[in-house]
């Protein structure tokens, strides 16, 4: 990445997501912030909000790729299904990049709820947010919505009365993530988990009532939920257990190299003993810059890589050392 490049599209923002395929295939969801006092009377949304393609084997400087720009909006989620990247705002509206699309709904979104993320589970994607909606992808412009009111009646039982302080739109999924599309659980606020066996959605109780904030379904057969609050649940169908957490946020968590890791919102990144039962800081065989401790906004991880980045850094670990992707120029040893 060039000086320039991180100058125009990297300087005056934050990075709030990231979606990995591969070392050399990496997307980012970057958006930019107020810079001056003029600018800090506008609102969020009128601020560009942008996803950017870190591709250095196309671009044998390591430079990024293409960039989705859409103004009006304050955040964007981004899959790849393996064909086609998924973009989808806040409104559930989708552009699938490689299919060349056009932004448009996803249709049967009955109460027109906001979105709070897009997944890939077992080689399909799902756009999931607020009112309880899910939505699985089956095809060019085309959506299931498997918690439609009529077939799934009971999902939407307690939505329209009070239940503790969740009322009405306050009640919806927040993190979701699956073994395949018939074994699938979604949470939301104050512990509200529910598992889809492709056919039904069923109510689990956990042992925390806590916000659920993250989901990672992973290789060693096991659901770990991290919790606005810091716990963390562990286990699978009506068996779990609360390990002992942290005070912080866990704001991210995946499964990378036989671990589940979790990002947390004192800038760390946090892994499962599972013979202290506890969650204890992560150490990896090369440790990531010195400058990213206690900075690190979020992770992300596929089969060949862990990516960790800050507001403006990136870096990706491929079991033995850590790749730098997107770096501040006066530190980076690149520019």
């Amino acid at each position: 990445m060039t000086k320039e490049f991180y100058e125009k599209y990297f300087k005056n923002g934050s990075l709030i997501g990231c979606e990995p395929v591969s070392l050399q295939l990496i997307g980012f969801v970057h958006k930019d912030e107020p810079q001056n006092e003029e600018e800090y009377e506008k609102e969020l949304s009128d601020f560009p909000t942008r996803c950017i393609y870190y591709v250095p084997q196309k671009l044998p400087l390591g430079d990024f790729g293409f960039s989705v720009w859409e103004y009006g909006i304050e955040n964007l989620y981004l899959v790849d299904d393996g064909t086609s990247w998924d973009v989808c705002t806040e409104s559930f509206e989708i552009n699938e990049i490689d299919n060349k699309t056009n932004w448009y709904p996803i249709p049967n979104n009955e109460r027109g709820q906001l979105a709070k993320g897009v997944t890939n589970i077992d080689g399909e994607v799902y756009a999931y947010g607020m009112v309880r909606s899910v939505f699985k992808r089956t095809g060019v412009k085309a959506w299931e919505k498997i918690t439609s009111e009529s077939k799934h009646p009971n999902i939407y039982r307690d939505i329209d009365r009070r239940r503790g302080n969740l009322i009405g739109d306050f009640v919806g999924f927040s993190a979701l993530d699956g073994f395949n599309a018939n074994d699938i659980y979604a949470g939301g606020n104050q512990g509200d988990f529910w598992h889809y066996n492709g056919k039904e959605w069923r109510r689990i109780e956990l042992p925390i009532n806590s916000d659920i904030s993250t989901i990672t379904c992973s290789k060693d057969g096991k659901v770990y939920i991290g919790s606005r609050v810091g716990n963390v649940v562990v286990g699978r169908d009506n068996s779990w257990e609360v390990i002992k957490g942290r005070t912080y946020e866990m704001t991210h968590s995946c499964w990378f190299d036989d671990k589940v890791y979790f990002s947390s919102q004192d800038g760390r990144i946090y892994t499962y003993d599972e013979t202290k039962k506890e969650l204890i800081e992560a150490t990896f065989k090369t440790s990531y810059p010195k400058h990213m401790h206690h900075l690190i906004r979020g992770i992300a991880s596929c089969d060949e890589c862990l990516v960790a980045y800050t507001s403006v850094q990136a870096y990706a670990y491929d079991g033995e050392v850590w790749h730098e992707v997107i770096e501040i120029p006066s530190l980076s040893k690149h520019m």
